[in-house]
């Protein structure tokens, strides 16, 4: 797994951490959603409405979040997943995390990650930002990697790199 100042391997995403994944970012948005349709409906309430605009707003706030939450994500794994079984190499080096799937080749900078964090069976990193102010999610599956190589991989991310030449986190 580690060579000379970086650390290279193979992964494959598991489709239940795809969707475990894609529901972790769609639901601060959805939350916001939600709330913004409750407060809505106290307003129509508040200013006299007789209450069918009211309820259907408030029944809306609820619905269509928890609907969009479990029916989304399912449907992005069905619809990608061509790509979801793929495996992806990593090569984590003093430069950042790159990511090859396929013919594409992606680089996140250490610069760019703001967060580790280790979930169910994956590294989430936390990067760039959504317009609802939220972090954007990369993940890592870890399933194929021994407890070593987790606990390795986990130190390396979370020093920014600095853990493969022994210099000062950035």
């Amino acid at each position: 797994m580690e060579d000379a100042g970086q650390l290279t391997f193979q992964a494959q995403m598991d489709p239940k951490l795809m969707k475990a994944l894609l529901r972790r970012v769609l639901f601060p948005i959805l939350a916001v959603g939600g709330a913004v349709m409750l407060a809505m409906a106290a307003l129509l309430r508040w200013a006299g409405d007789p209450g069918d605009a009211a309820l259907s707003t408030a029944a809306g706030g609820v619905i269509a979040p928890l609907f969009l939450l479990f029916t989304v994500p399912p449907q992005v794994v069905k619809r990608d997943a061509h790509k979801i079984g793929r495996p992806v190499a990593y090569r984590i080096d003093t430069a950042g995390v790159h990511t090859t799937s396929g013919f594409s080749t992606k680089t996140l900078e250490w610069s760019a990650i703001k967060a580790v964090h280790r979930a169910r069976g994956q590294i989430l990193l936390s990067h760039g930002r959504l317009s609802s102010g939220k972090r954007w999610m990369s993940s890592i599956p870890t399933a194929d990697l021994t407890p070593a190589e987790q606990d390795r991989l986990l130190a390396v991310l979370r020093s920014r790199g600095a853990a493969l030449t022994n210099a000062p986190a950035s």
